[in-house]
């Protein structure tokens, strides 16, 4: 998922830019961002990268904001103060400098990438290891998707495949996981897999090992480097034997993995008459892997734009930090935000992030000499992620608690820091921060 939020970080900051260059012919930096533009449109990242780049992404998204600001302020004064003041100075030439940097970084990135194939984790986990709440309401914006894809399961008797199909962001790894998570599928199958291959790369690379969430900790099942072959064997050998009746879900799907097409026809046909759901960004993807006969395509339905609206103004309500007449006058600009959203879930969600934190830290909390307390909600359906994010916390952790996703407390002293960490690991809405 990392990997989906790094995505549209990147589109949001190559089509602002875009819209800021044709209005804004001053624009501050304006060199230093079209040299990044340049190459972000230019290379194919692959997934690592992408994880990679993600906090070089908040950075120039915030560098462009600010820029924006900026020369919106000068021209707003501009009979009065016709030049830059020495603090603005200062701010362009670290900044400038930063941007620099960050180019080099994207530019070797590139060179790297193409000098050899790299290799990859996958990370297995079954059913009755994740955390989740099974009294949860469900994503009122799927709920109809997950009904169809439900009721399909039924006539087959939990025989057949089904590929969902969407643009990054649209939610397709959110209605799979609904899904999975469905207590009506423990009645049908005896065992649920739910295999994260979002971080392939293409149907070259090697796969380095395979985690298996065990309880809260991981057992390695494989070390060495494997082919597209291997690591299907080792899912058939370990996992699949004996037969038994299963749902396999094979998340982010981005290239046909050599193998993965026998190893799905195997588990359809065997004798207990398994199922398989793909997500993936690609039909072309599906089709070649997914069997003919048994098989079902889904596109993903984007939202509309009140579903975006809803969406957007509940996660905005929902923080504690913004007041009264900064939410209002963040409300105001619905038209705009709409149409940068484009029906996308993750759009929606992010977007109200990024304007909350920007408008936020002009208040008092990026000084760093101020300890503050942040309330934030992460959504994790394994213990691994939720071990990441206590780690990261460590000493700072003040409470934790679960409802339909979990509420934590905890101190820091740089909160935008800590909440570009965070977003490594998973998505994070922030939704309180108090100076101490």
């Amino acid at each position: 998922m990392a990997t989906i939020y790094s995505e549209f970080l990147l589109h949001k900051f190559v089509k602002d830019f875009q819209e800021e260059e044709k209005v804004r012919p001053d624009l501050p930096l304006k060199t230093n961002f079209k040299e990044i533009c340049k190459i972000l449109q230019k290379k194919k990242f692959i997934p690592q990268d992408l994880i990679a780049m993600k906090e070089w992404l908040y950075e120039i998204n915030d560098a462009l904001a600010e820029c924006n600001r900026m020369e919106e302020d000068r021209m707003a004064k501009r009979r009065l103060a016709p030049t830059r003041t020495g603090k603005d100075l200062w701010y362009l030439y670290k900044t400038g400098q930063k941007m620099s940097r960050i180019r080099d970084k994207l530019h070797n990135m590139d060179e790297a990438v193409e000098e050899g194939a790299k290799t990859s984790q996958v990370l297995v986990i079954h059913r009755k290891n994740m955390i989740y709440d099974s009294d949860s309401p469900p994503h009122r914006v799927f709920n109809q998707q997950d009904i169809k894809l439900e009721i399909l399961l039924r006539p087959t008797k939990g025989n057949c495949a089904i590929g969902i199909v969407g643009m990054s962001g649209s939610g397709k790894s959110e209605i799979a996981m609904k899904l999975f998570l469905n207590s009506k599928m423990e009645e049908v199958f005896e065992l649920m897999l739910w295999v994260d291959l979002s971080k392939a790369m293409d149907s070259e690379q090697k796969y380095e090992c395979i985690l298996v969430e065990k309880r809260n900790e991981f057992e390695k099942i494989s070390s060495n480097s494997r082919s597209g072959f291997e690591l299907c064997r080792l899912l058939k050998e370990d996992f699949l034997n004996p037969p038994r009746k299963c749902l396999v879900v094979f998340d982010g799907v981005w290239h046909v993995i050599d193998g993965l097409n026998s190893l799905i026809e195997e588990i359809l046909n065997s004798p207990m008459n398994g199922s398989v759901i793909i997500t993936s960004k690609s039909p072309r993807v599906v089709k070649k892997l997914l069997p003919k006969e048994k098989s079902y395509l889904h596109n993903i339905e984007l939202l509309s734009r009140d579903h975006c609206w809803n969406l957007f103004r509940n996660s905005i309500v929902k923080k504690l930090f913004l007041k009264t007449d900064l939410k209002k006058n963040i409300l105001k600009m619905k038209d705009e935000i709409l149409d940068r959203c484009n029906g996308l879930p993750l759009a929606v969600k992010t977007l109200a992030e990024i304007i909350a934190i920007q408008i936020g830290k002009e208040e008092y909390w990026t000084d760093e000499n101020i300890i503050k307390e942040i309330h934030f909600r992460v959504v994790v359906y394994d213990h691994h992620t939720l071990n990441k994010i206590t780690d990261l916390l460590g000493g700072g952790l003040l409470s934790i608690k679960y409802s339909g996703g979990y509420e934590i407390y905890a101190t820091t002293n740089n909160p935008i820091a800590l909440l570009k960490k965070m977003g490594h690991i998973c998505f994070t809405e922030l939704l309180g921060l108090i100076p101490k």
